[in-house]
């Protein structure tokens, strides 16, 4: 939760790719605290009562949306960003936590050895954010991080935010956490900060 928030972006601010000419969701002063209420990685295109046909039905276009942009007041091409995830909050749906796994067919580095889809739907206790029972035989910590996170590169035109590229994207990097600082550089003005599928 944000202790003292200068702006809060909502998750209807999204987007589904870095693009230099998206106009900003707001300006913002160096140094701002701000909070970001993201949605998942499906867009809400899957959620507790999914089945494996909605992973089969989702629509790629709609995939990994990033919250924003920001355009930072005097921030140029050649500076560098610094950007401090402070805390993160879970959003419950209908009072309680949940988190869905899927094996998405065609996606993904083992998509050759895994070709049938699959989903396992989970939930967890957002209050107390113990450890989370997925499935029959596991409890997994529960450690939320930033998954997309990035700037507007300088190339003109829509760039899916899905493959890592210098000035960010679905990084997917579990230790981007609570408390790390994250340099990133900046290639337009303003640098249109955007983050999600945390």
């Amino acid at each position: 939760m944000c202790k003292a928030c200068n702006y809060t972006i909502h998750g209807a601010q999204h987007h589904f790719g870095w693009d230099n000419s998206l106009t900003p969701a707001l300006r913002a002063e160096p140094g701002s605290t701000i909070r970001f209420n993201c949605q998942d990685s499906s867009a809400g295109q899957l959620g507790p009562s999914s089945t494996v046909a909605d992973v089969v039905a989702l629509d790629f276009g709609k995939i990994n949306p990033v919250s924003g942009p920001i355009f930072v007041e005097g921030a140029r091409p050649g500076d560098v960003l610094k950007v401090t995830l402070e805390s993160f909050t879970p959003q419950p749906f209908d009072g309680r936590g949940f988190g869905w796994t899927a094996n998405i067919p065609g996606f993904g580095l083992l998509a050759d050895q895994f070709l049938e889809p699959a989903l396992n739907v989970w939930s967890y206790d957002p209050s107390s954010m113990a450890p989370a029972l997925w499935g029959k035989s596991a409890r997994i910590p529960l450690k939320p991080f930033a998954g997309t996170i990035g700037l507007a590169p300088a190339e003109m035109g829509h760039h899916s935010v899905v493959p890592p590229r210098r000035v960010g994207g679905n990084l997917d990097i579990r230790d981007l956490t609570a408390g790390v600082t994250l340099y990133l550089p900046v290639e337009v003005e303003g640098a249109l900060f955007s983050v999600g599928d945390t």
